[in-house]
């Protein structure tokens, strides 16, 4: 397995990724070149906009880097949250 993921046309460390949105990005400005796209949010604040492909890649290979854990149910969460009590 790879240290790195291709998201959009670029290698990146998948240790740099800090989070990876769920929705895409709409802030109803005119102006705006990102709209419909998924946010990559970096370290040191940097971003990569992407397509839903490449989001979806980004997110299985974080999940194959974890160990493979794979989606927790919302019964897990809400378990989890109890025990933490």
């Amino acid at each position: 397995m790879s240290i790195c993921c291709l998201i959009d046309d670029k290698y990146v460390p998948i240790y740099r990724i800090m989070w990876i949105s769920a929705l895409p990005h709409f802030c109803g400005s005119s102006q705006c070149q990102h709209e419909g796209d998924y946010e990559v949010r970096l370290e040191h604040g940097e971003v990569l906009w992407v397509n839903q492909a490449d989001r979806d890649t980004a997110l299985e290979a974080l999940e194959m880097w974890q160990g493979g854990l794979g989606p927790v149910d919302d019964a897990d969460e809400i378990d989890d949250l109890d025990d933490n009590r």
